[in-house]
């Protein structure tokens, strides 16, 4: 009887166990290749256009760069500079922040000149089928996403907190 593995380290004196090895690879690899769904549900460029509306949120901006922000400005991506829409609402609130007391608790105490900021935009943007938001038909966006974004006369970053 043939030993398993001779002492070429072939199996059963005919092919080297590395080939096997190899050809199990490769097999495992063309199953998993030809069995995976590649087909990623897009939109097409034909698709009309819709409006919708999301509100990205500003975390202690100074009263200068707040200044800045107006009603219709339009406002654009920085990394990208694709334009993400048209600011239609800008609400401001005293920014907090917690703090540690002497006693060991916490406070939450207002920072003086500093302000949460809350922006409403309203843009132009293709739904895909798998729910995902293109601003102009190019920046792809969502809720919980941070970006920089800048207007004619302001710079920030914020994150968008609600798509309608």
């Amino acid at each position: 009887m043939k030993k398993l593995i001779d002492e070429n380290g072939r199996l059963f004196g005919l092919i080297s166990i590395i080939d096997v090895a190899v050809i199990a690879v490769v097999a495992v690899l063309a199953v998993a290749l030809y069995t995976k769904d590649t087909a990623m549900p897009i939109a097409s460029a034909a698709d009309p256009l819709q409006t919708v509306r999301y509100e990205v949120s500003i975390t202690n901006m100074p009263e200068g760069r707040l200044d800045s922000i107006r009603v219709e400005d339009n406002i654009y991506d920085r990394e990208t500079g694709n334009p993400m829409g048209v600011i239609k609402d800008v609400q401001v609130e005293d920014c907090e922040i917690s703090m540690l007391k002497v006693d060991g608790t916490y406070v939450m105490a207002p920072i003086e000149g500093r302000y949460n900021v809350t922006l409403t935009v309203e843009a132009e943007a293709l739904l895909d089928e798998r729910g995902h938001y293109y601003i102009n038909r190019s920046n792809i966006v969502g809720v919980g996403w941070s970006m920089d974004f800048y207007t004619k006369t302001s710079l920030f970053g914020g994150t968008i907190t609600e798509m309608k």
